[in-house]
């Protein structure tokens, strides 16, 4: 009978052990800033990893490259709200040709499952092409499986201006 109970002790010890080590290792995965602010680089599975300091990166983050795809997915988001209309907008960064061009040559040194849809969202931006900013940000809001904020129409020049500036800080 101990030995039954000493053998069913130890295995709800390792049991909650590997639960919590799952627990901890798929929060390191998912989470991308960390209490200070700053970006997590948990995650990144390459050795050519190099880290940029803010003035490399355009959107003024301390980030490793390449670019882990949900980060891509969190820029390129944050950037359609300057031409979108939408319930929500948690996000924002300005589109410029620094950041477009940044992120162009983030997807040629790494392989993303949804690359196609970003070099054609980025690719037209870099034309100045906005006409369809509205089916670029939902095509990226359904990939992050968006529930709350899908675009309904292109912001007009007035109201552009008018959220630009409203928004006081950049943020993804």
């Amino acid at each position: 009978m101990k030995r039954k109970n000493v053998g069913i002790i130890v295995c709800s010890v390792l049991l909650v052990t590997a639960i919590g080590v799952y627990i901890a290792l798929g929060s390191l995965e998912t989470t991308p800033f960390n209490e200070g602010g700053s970006v997590s680089t948990a995650g990144v599975e390459t050795d050519s990893t190099q880290n940029i300091s803010m003035d490399e990166n355009p959107f003024n983050e301390k980030v490793k490259t390449p670019l882990r795809e949900k980060v891509i997915q969190q820029y390129i988001h944050a950037m359609s709200h300057q031409k979108v209309k939408a319930e929500e907008k948690w996000s924002f960064y300005e589109i410029t040709d620094e950041r477009i061009e940044f992120l162009l040559s983030e997807l040629k040194v790494n392989n993303y499952k949804y690359e196609p849809t970003y070099e054609k969202i980025l690719t037209r931006w870099k034309n100045g092409d906005f006409s369809e900013a509205v089916s670029d940000h939902n095509a990226i809001w359904r990939i992050q499986d968006g529930n709350v904020g899908i675009a309904t129409d292109l912001l007009s020049s007035k109201e552009e201006k008018t959220y630009m500036e409203s928004r006081k800080k950049e943020s993804r």
